[in-house]
Parts: structure tokens; sequence; C-alpha cells
């Protein structure tokens, strides 16, 4: 599973790279933090997390280092919710695991 987030990854750092400052992930045992600057001290977080092929799940955070969006960013917010939406229906397409329903 680990070899299809990191896909994902790429994927998504490829459709959204004119959007962004930086583009990190980090990687635990079976989780992914993905870390997406796009501007001054804002960022969208994106949490993938698995336990196997069927069981998955994302989460998204957007603001600053404690997902806090601040007025001086607000301008940035349209950007950075367009960019969760791309992750998010991008994950739904290549995780079977995030099209069950709720």
């Amino acid at each position: 599973m680990r070899q299809r987030v990191e896909q994902y990854f790429r994927e998504l750092g490829e459709r959204i790279d004119r959007e962004v400052e930086a583009f990190t992930v980090e990687w635990r045992q079976s989780e992914a933090l993905a870390q997406i600057q796009i501007g001054d001290d804002f960022y969208v977080f994106i949490v993938f997390s698995w336990s196997d092929e069927e069981d998955c799940y994302v989460e998204f955070m957007i603001g600053d280092e404690n997902a806090v969006v601040q007025t001086r960013h607000l301008d940035k917010l349209d950007a950075a919710v367009s960019i969760v939406k791309q992750a998010y229906q991008l994950a739904r397409e290549r995780f079977t695991c995030l099209r069950r329903p709720s």
C-alpha cells in the first residue's frame, strides 16, 4: 500500500506544482503526512492512513502549523480549498477503500 500512496502523492504534486511553494511527505509505518506550503506560513496538510488495502482514510487540514487560518492568509484560502478538492478526488479515483459510503 505504501507504494500506491507514494504514487498518489507524486501524481498530486505534479497536478498542483504551479500552485505550491513546497511539498514534503513524512512517512510513518502506515501513515503519511503531506505538508503543502502555499504561502508564508500557510499550508494544506494531508494525512493518509491505512491498515491494509481495504481500510484507509484521508484527512485534511488548512492553516499554519497549528491548522489556524489567520486573516493574512485569506487570500490563499481558495487555493487551499482547491488543492483539498483535487487531492480528495484523486484519492477516491486511486483507492477503492475511500469509495465506500461513510
